[in-house]
């Protein structure tokens, strides 16, 4: 077969041996482009799929890290109520939970799985509600206090109630930490 390939390739008059050539030339160094372009997509397809998991963990390290501290005032709030109840006659100040981090990574969260944002999103909205719920069980929001910062007073007959209530929303926190826990490494 290749001998008569090379038989009908001499035959051809010398233009066109210079024109089959040119186009098994070409045709290679096209397959060659073509080849390079596809090796090239997939390290950019695996760079940026590496970059999208470095990215996916910080960001669940970051709002765990944050969850717990949230989850840890809650309950270190709840157990000093329980371990050292106010004077029946006065009452008691609770602090917000700090959250710092989440407005700022609110764009970032689709790189979580939806059950997981919907889990986080649920801890965040009872911690923002957090000191509105103190308020409308009789709770007075003290002025005086620096910016970012703010703390309810309570009389003492309400502590029960925020035991309760921070129990009930260290709960929902702890259950946004662990759907965070298999993001981390």
């Amino acid at each position: 077969m290749w001998d008569a390939f090379w038989a009908w390739l001499g035959s051809l008059p010398q233009g066109s041996a210079a024109f089959i050539g040119t186009l098994t030339g070409s045709s290679f160094g096209l397959i060659a482009i073509l080849i390079g372009a596809l090796v090239n997509a997939s390290f950019n397809r695996g760079r940026d799929d590496r970059i999208r998991e470095e990215d996916r963990t910080a960001l669940a390290t970051m709002l765990y890290a944050e969850l717990t501290g949230m989850h840890r005032t809650l309950t270190e709030n709840a157990e000093h109520l329980t371990n050292h109840p106010p004077d029946p006659t006065g009452g008691f100040m609770v602090p917000e939970p700090a959250v710092k981090f989440m407005p700022e990574v609110i764009d970032k969260m689709g790189l979580l799985r939806g059950d997981t944002i919907r889990l986080v999103m649920d801890a965040y909205v009872l911690t923002e509600q957090y000191m509105e719920g103190l308020v409308l069980v009789g709770g007075r929001l003290q002025t005086s206090m620096p910016e970012g910062r703010q703390l309810v007073y309570l009389d003492a007959d309400k502590a029960s109630f925020v035991i309760e209530f921070n129990q009930t929303r260290a709960t929902v926190v702890k259950g946004a930490m662990n759907a965070l826990a298999p993001y981390l490494k």
